[in-house]
C-alpha cells in the first residue's frame, strides 16, 4: 500500500464501512455475535448499519449498527497517525452476556503486549483497549473469526492464543456495555483507550441522533462530505484511493473495484467543494484507463472493461470548475491533453452523417466488454441505460452506431469543447482553441435549429432519418448548459415542459420521463424516476440563461426530496417521482453517491463557481455557509446580506449576487450583475473602486447606484 501513507487510518474498506486500515498493512475489523441467532456480522454495508456525520475537519465519524435486535452506537476518531473507535449499547436485544464484540486485528503478526495491550510484528502498530478482553483467540482471517463464532458459539477456547495472524480481542455487553480501543504507530507510544463511565443502558430508551437534523445550519453542505467521506476507500486491486459509486456494489457486482465514468467525475466535482487531493484521486481513476483510441472507457471493474463506449463529456466542465475552484493545484494543465483526446474521440467515432451532430454508439470489434456490439451497449454510452428516449432509435450493427441524434450528448459535447477552448487559450494554445471553438458553435447552431421540435416547442432527439423521437426527458432542457438556446426558446421550455405540472414540473421533482407520456408509469430506473444528475444540469442551464429564480426553486425542491431520505441516513440512487421514496424498488441503491449532487445544488444557490459566472455568491442567505473551497481559500457566509469571510478578510454587500469574484493582490475583485441600488461595506483599512473609479462611503457603507449593465468592484488593502 506504498504511495496513501499521508492518508493514515481511514474506512478505507469498501466492503466494511467500520474497517478502519492504515496504509502500514495493520487493520482493525469489528466484528457483532448474536447468540440469539447464531450469527456473526463483519458489519458490511447494508440496511442494519446507518452511517452518520463526518465533520469537515475530518477528525471524527459516527454509525449506527443494528445486528440480532442490539444496536450499538459507534463513535471514530482520527488524529494524524492515530485512531480510535469505540461503541456503546443503545438497545439490548438480547442478555448483554451473550451479545459479543470483537476487535479482529488483521494484516500482519500479532502479539499481546499486556492484558490490554496489542504490538504488531512488522506494522510497528500498538493498539490498547479500554478493558481487558474476555478472550483472545488467533484465527487466520476475520471471516474465520465469524465462522467460528457461527459454528461453535462463544463458549468455546480451543482457538485461544496470545499470537497470531489474525488476534479476536473479545468482549460481551454484559462486561462491557461501552468500549473503546486506540491505535497507534509504536513510536508514538499511543494513550490508553479510556471508557466514558456510566451504568449499562437501558433496554429500550430514545436514540440520539447520528447526524445534525436535516433543518440545522450547514445541513447540506454536510450532507455532501458525510456521503464524500464514507464512500471514499482504497482500490486494492489498483493501489490508489476513489470513491466508490456505491459499497454495496464493490465485491458483489463489480469485483474489488467499479469506475463507471461520470460517476467517478461527478464524486471528484463533490470533493472539490473541500478537498483538492481527493477531486484529483477521482480524475486519477478516470483518466488511468483512457483507451489509445482517445475514450476515457463507460466502466472498468475488477470483472470487466467496457473500452468500445464512453459516457457522456462531462470532465471538461468538471476539471474547469476544479481548476477554478483550486487554483495552483494543476487539474488543467495536467488533465488537457487527455480531456482533448477524449473530446476528439467523439468526432471521429460518433458522427453518422455530415450534420455537426454527434450520436451513442459501440465502437465495432473494439474490447470484449459484456454489450459490445449490441444496442444496449450503445444505450449504456449514455449513462442512462432504459430511457424511454433510446427506444425508437434503429441500431446500426455495422457502424455501432444508435441512429438518434441525442440532444442531451450533444449540448454537453458542445459545452465540452467550451470548455477545452479556454483552457487551450490560457495553456497558450490559440490554433487549438480556435479549433475547438469553431467546432462548438456549429455544434450549437445545429441543436438550436435541427433539433428543436417547433410543433411541441422543446428540444428533442431526433432519429438520423429525420423524425422526431416521441418519448421525452430532462435532457430536452441541456441545451441551456451549452448556450444553445434562443431567449424564446428558453421561454417555451420553461412554460410548456418544466413548469407544467403534467410534463416535468411540480414536487416532488424532475422525472426522467415527462408525466405524460407512458415510460413515466415504469417507474424502473430511467424510467420515470428522479435522478440527481437530471437536476444538475437542468440547473446548471437555467444558471447559464440567468433564470436563477426558477433554478432556486428546482434547487430547493431537490433538496427537500434528499432531505426526505436523509432524515434516515439514505441518499437515493434515484427516487420515485411521486412519493419520493428510495427503496420502493429493489435496484436502487439507498447510499449512492451521485446523490449528494442534491444538497450540493442546494448550497451552490448561494456559492457556485461555473465558466459562464465565476466564483458566484448569493442572497438571501437563509443559514450559514461554508468553509467551501474557493479561489480565495476556505469562504464563509452569512446572511441576510453578503457576509463574506475568507482567509484574506471580509466584507458586506446587499447586492443580491455578486460574481466573479477573485483574489488579487492585496484584496478582491467581484462583478455587481444589473440590478436594484444596495450597499458595500468593506474593511476600514481599504480603497474601494467601482468601473475604475474610487469611491468612499458614509459610516462604513459605499452606496452603489441601481444598474443596467455589469460593475467590476475592487477593494484593495492601503499600504502603510
Amino acid at each position: 500500500m506504498e504511495g496513501w501513507g499521508r492518508s493514515g487510518w481511514g474506512t478505507w474498506s469498501a466492503e466494511r464501512p467500520l474497517e478502519l486500515i492504515h496504509p502500514n498493512g495493520a487493520v482493525v475489523t469489528p466484528l457483532l455475535y448474536a447468540d440469539r441467532m447464531g450469527r456473526a456480522s463483519l458489519i458490511p454495508m447494508s440496511s442494519q448499519v446507518a452511517l452518520g456525520e463526518r465533520p469537515l475537519d475530518g477528525k471524527s465519524a459516527t454509525a449506527r449498527t443494528t445486528h440480532g435486535g442490539t444496536t450499538l452506537l459507534w463513535h471514530l476518531t482520527f488524529h494524524k497517525a492515530r485512531m480510535g473507535i469505540g461503541f456503546k449499547v443503545e438497545e439490548f436485544g438480547e442478555w448483554g452476556l451473550r451479545y459479543w464484540v470483537a476487535f479482529c486485528l488483521s494484516g500482519d503478526q500479532w502479539l499481546r503486549a499486556s492484558p490490554s495491550t496489542f504490538t504488531s510484528t512488522s506494522a510497528g502498530m500498538r493498539v490498547c483497549t479500554a478493558a481487558a478482553p474476555l478472550l483472545v483467540s488467533a484465527h487466520d482471517t476475520p471471516e474465520a473469526v465469524a465462522e467460528e463464532f457461527e459454528r461453535e458459539g462463544y463458549f468455546y477456547l480451543a482457538s485461544r492464543a496470545e499470537a497470531g495472524r489474525c488476534l479476536a480481542l473479545r468482549f460481551n455487553l454484559e462486561e462491557t456495555p461501552t468500549l473503546s480501543l486506540t491505535a497507534a504507530p509504536e513510536a508514538q507510544n499511543a494513550p490508553e483507550a479510556q471508557n466514558a463511565p456510566g451504568p449499562s443502558p437501558p433496554r429500550h430508551r430514545p436514540k440520539p441522533p447520528l447526524a445534525r437534523p436535516i433543518d440545522a445550519p450547514g445541513a447540506p453542505l454536510q450532507a455532501v462530505h458525510d456521503v464524500m467521506a464514507w464512500n471514499h476507500v482504497f482500490d486494492l486491486i489498483n493501489q490508489r484511493p476513489y470513491t466508490v459509486l456505491t459499497r454495496a456494489w464493490n465485491s458483489r457486482k463489480f469485483g474489488g473495484f467499479g469506475v463507471w465514468m461520470n460517476d467517478i467525475i461527478y464524486n471528484a466535482h463533490l470533493w472539490g467543494l473541500f478537498d483538492a487531493a481527493k477531486a484529483k484521486q477521482n480524475l486519477e481513476a478516470v483518466f488511468a484507463f483512457q483507451t489509445e483510441a482517445g475514450n476515457f472507457p463507460c466502466l472498468v471493474t475488477g470483472r470487466d472493461a467496457w473500452v468500445d463506449r464512453s459516457q457522456p463529456p462531462i470532465v471538461s466542465f468538471v476539471v474547469a470548475g476544479l481548476e477554478a475552484r483550486h487554483p495552483g493545484a494543476g487539474f488543467v494543465r495536467d488533465g488537457f491533453a487527455a480531456l482533448l483526446r477524449n473530446h476528439d474521440w467523439w468526432w471521429e467515432h460518433r458522427v453518422p452523417d455530415d450534420l455537426p451532430l454527434v450520436v451513442y454508439g459501440t465502437t465495432p470489434g473494439v474490447g470484449s466488454g459484456l454489450y459490445a456490439g449490441t444496442k444496449l451497449g450503445a444505450k449504456n454510452e449514455s449513462s442512462m441505460d432504459n430511457m424511454a428516449v433510446h427506444d425508437p432509435a434503429p441500431f446500426d450493427a455495422e457502424r455501432g452506431l444508435l441512429l438518434s441524434y441525442d440532444v442531451g450528448l450533444n449540448a454537453l459535447l458542445a459545452l465540452d469543447g467550451e470548455c477545452l477552448a479556454t483552457m487551450a487559450e490560457t495553456l497558450g494554445e490559440t490554433a487549438t482553441a480556435a479549433r475547438l471553438r469553431a467546432r462548438s458553435s456549429a455544434q450549437k447552431a445545429a441543436i438550436q435549429t435541427h433539433l428543436w421540435d417547433e410543433e411541441r416547442g422543446i428540444f428533442a432527439n431526433r432519429l438520423v432519418s429525420g423524425a422526431f423521437v416521441e418519448p421525452l426527458a430532462p435532457t430536452s432542457f441541456y441545451p441551456m448548459v451549452a448556450g444553445a438556446t434562443s431567449p424564446e426558446q428558453v421561454d417555451a421550455l420553461l412554460a410548456g415542459w418544466l413548469d407544467a405540472p403534467h410534463h416535468f414540473g411540480g414536487a416532488p421533482g424532475l422525472p426522467s420521463s415527462a408525466r405524460h407520456q407512458p415510460a413515466y408509469g415504469d417507474n424502473v430506473y430511467w424510467r420515470g424516476r428522479i435522478w440527481a444528475p437530471h437536476n444538475f444540469w437542468t440547473i446548471q442551464g437555467l444558471r447559464r440563461m440567468g433564470r436563477h429564480t426558477r433554478a432556486d426553486q428546482l434547487a430547493d425542491m431537490g433538496w427537500s426530496l434528499f432531505a426526505s431520505g436523509w432524515a434516515h441516513r439514505q441518499c437515493g440512487e434515484n427516487y420515485h417521482a411521486e412519493t419520493g421514496a428510495i427503496t420502493d424498488q429493489p435496484d436502487t441503491d439507498p447510499f449512492y453517491a451521485w446523490g449528494a449532487l442534491l444538497p450540493a445544488l442546494k448550497v451552490a444557490a448561494q456559492v457556485d463557481v461555473t465558466p459562464w459566472d465565476g466564483l458566484r455568491l448569493a442572497a438571501p442567505m437563509a443559514e450559514p455557509v461554508g468553509p467551501i473551497a474557493t479561489s480565495l481559500g476556505p469562504l464563509h457566509m452569512e446572511g441576510p446580506a453578503l457576509n463574506v469571510t475568507w482567509q484574506g478578510g471580509a466584507f458586506s454587500t446587499s447586492a443580491s449576487a455578486i460574481t466573479h469574484l477573485q483574489p488579487l493582490p492585496g484584496g478582491v475583485a467581484f462583478t455587481l450583475p444589473p440590478g436594484e441600488a444596495s450597499w458595500l461595506a468593506p474593511p476600514d483599512d481599504t480603497t474601494v473602486t467601482v468601473d475604475g473609479m474610487r469611491r468612499d462611503g458614509l459610516h462604513g457603507r459605499i452606496p452603489l447606484s441601481a444598474r443596467t449593465a455589469p460593475t467590476r468592484v475592487e477593494i484593495i488593502r492601503r499600504q502603510g
